[in-house]
């Protein structure tokens, strides 16, 4: 074999793989140092880098779901209704000579303006109620009053108060206002009038004579499922069917298809003797099956409104139908 001296470095031999010197041996061994360490770092890093984004995620998770939490001034509510009673009755029945109980509960009063003969208060009541801003409360009482006048009325007053732990305050004395305007229609959404002799008006008499009075057994005027017991004890000895509405437009004198249903108002006369009675209104929710109708629920509300022409769906059996 044949050896070249060339720069003063030995070459291998033509076709042999070169061979690195001591200097490029030592950057070779430096670099593969750098590159396990920098491999241990990353594997290190890995799993912190995954913890550090993980606890950052879910701070960022929960500062987006976090929600203002709920207050319960349920307290605070009946203290200020409670306390806005005590107000008008005592301001009501204070006189000039006595306005004691007035007088503390509502400071600086001006009891020279104060009746010389009270007013007479039956049955307060708080009528409503409203949080104005937080521990202030906007409440209605009324009243039943007779004046000296000996007229008697249901009465409405307004009383501002502040709610503050255990200590209650009237900001002022009760100032009366205006109850609840009547509606000028109710119940308008039985716009169809239905014979109370018709097959599903003797179905509502039987219904409502075996609910209120134990005449029959009221399982047998109900849908199959639906839980309505008869009242007890029975408050009624007898009832007459008055009148009968109802929120479609039906034959009540045809036999009814399965499934159909009808929503009705129903007026009668529920007697104890023949000398005391009382006037009672059922809306009520029924459905036909093997050719008659039956209760299927009294309804919460009655129907307010109906769109003509609308066909409506059977209604669940159960005690109470849903709110229209």
């Amino acid at each position: 074999m044949k050896i070249r001296l060339f720069s003063g470095r030995t070459e291998p031999p033509s076709g042999a793989s070169p061979i690195a010197t001591p200097a490029q041996q030592v950057a070779a061994d430096g670099a593969t140092r750098v590159i396990g360490a920098t491999v241990l770092v990353c594997l290190a890093l890995g799993p912190i880098g995954a913890w550090i984004g993980t606890l950052a995620y879910g701070r960022s998770g929960a500062a987006a779901v976090s929600v203002d939490p709920v207050v319960d001034r349920s307290g605070e509510r009946a203290a200020a209704g409670e306390y806005a009673q005590r107000v008008v009755t005592a301001w009501l029945v204070a006189t000039r000579d006595d306005a004691g109980e007035l007088a503390a509960l509502v400071p600086g009063v001006p009891t020279a303006s104060l009746a010389r003969e009270p007013f007479v208060v039956a049955d307060p009541a708080v009528a409503g109620i409203e949080e104005i801003a937080a521990g202030v409360w906007s409440v209605t009482v009324a009243a039943t009053v007779t004046d000296a006048r000996q007229v008697t009325a249901r009465r409405y007053f307004q009383v501002p108060v502040t709610v503050s732990g255990d200590v209650v305050t009237a900001l002022m004395m009760p100032t009366p206002v205006n109850g609840p305007v009547p509606g000028l229609e109710a119940a308008g959404g039985y716009g169809s009038n239905v014979e109370v002799t018709s097959p599903l008006g003797q179905a509502v008499s039987g219904f409502l004579g075996a609910y209120l009075t134990g005449a029959s057994d009221v399982s047998r005027w109900t849908t199959p499922g639906t839980v309505l017991a008869a009242l007890d004890p029975a408050p009624y000895a007898g009832l007459s069917l008055d009148t009968l509405r109802s929120a479609q437009q039906l034959d009540a004198t045809a036999a009814p298809v399965d499934g159909q249903t009808a929503r009705l108002l129903a007026t009668a006369t529920a007697s104890v003797t023949d000398d005391q009675s009382a006037p009672v209104a059922y809306a009520l929710t029924m459905t036909a099956r093997a050719g008659r109708w039956e209760t299927t629920a009294i309804d919460a509300v009655p129907v307010l409104a109906i769109t003509p022409n609308t066909t409506p769906s059977p209604a669940a059996p159960t005690g109470t139908a849903a709110t229209p």
